[in-house]
């Protein structure tokens, strides 16, 4: 059962008054599910425990975790704030959970290698996917984040707008174009983008 956003609260303020000294404190604060895999979804606890899932089956996961597709295949993932997320194949995230007064809860994604999707119907509440250059900000919309190397990530926007910030700019990417950010550089004005390969690798992973 999904946790309502008062309940999600409760727990995060309850986890950060623990020790984080304390094994598995970040294990307290549900984070989602994964769902499914086409490949092998290794899951990484804060403690070091590995869990891997092929196929068709549920595996909680927690604020903290590392997921990490080995070699070839798909992942798709639930946030426990119903926002989709798929990992291509050679791909490593971290997810977290900020709270922020007045703001609430943003779910991140801290990419680390690889490329992630996400959907968000959501327009109250953004989801981040963070890496070393730069970071997608998407509220009610459908985006893609590609690491190409730790100084070249790729903002790609589905549906509706996204925004891509760098540590020098921020941009507007609206649904069909892409911005490149670069270590110490602006983002890239939005360019018109072909996203059906986005569109064909993730969504084929919504109708398993």
């Amino acid at each position: 059962m999904r946790m309502t956003g008062r309940a999600l609260l409760v727990a995060l303020a309850l986890a950060l008054l623990a020790s984080r000294a304390a094994p598995g404190w970040a294990q307290s604060i549900p984070a989602g599910k994964a769902k499914s895999a086409n490949g092998t979804l290794v899951v990484v606890r804060t403690d070091g425990v590995e869990t891997r899932l092929q196929g068709r089956r549920t595996v909680q996961l927690f604020e903290g975790d590392v997921l990490r597709m080995d070699g070839q295949g798909e992942a798709l993932v639930e946030t426990e704030e119903g926002i989709q997320v798929a990992l291509a194949a050679n791909t490593e995230v971290k997810i977290l959970l900020r709270w922020e007064k007045g703001r609430g809860v943003t779910r991140i994604l801290r990419l680390q290698q690889g490329e992630v999707w996400v959907r968000n119907d959501d327009a109250q509440r953004a989801v981040e996917i963070e890496t070393s250059v730069g970071t997608l900000s998407a509220r009610a919309a459908e985006a893609s984040v590609r690491l190409v190397t730790s100084d070249e990530a790729v903002a790609t926007v589905v549906r509706d707008t996204a925004e891509f910030s760098t540590p020098l700019s921020s941009c507007q990417v609206r649904a069909g174009t892409v911005s490149y950010g670069h270590r110490g550089k602006a983002c890239t004005e939005p360019a018109v983008a072909d996203v059906q390969p986005i569109i064909g690798w993730s969504h084929r992973l919504l109708l398993r």
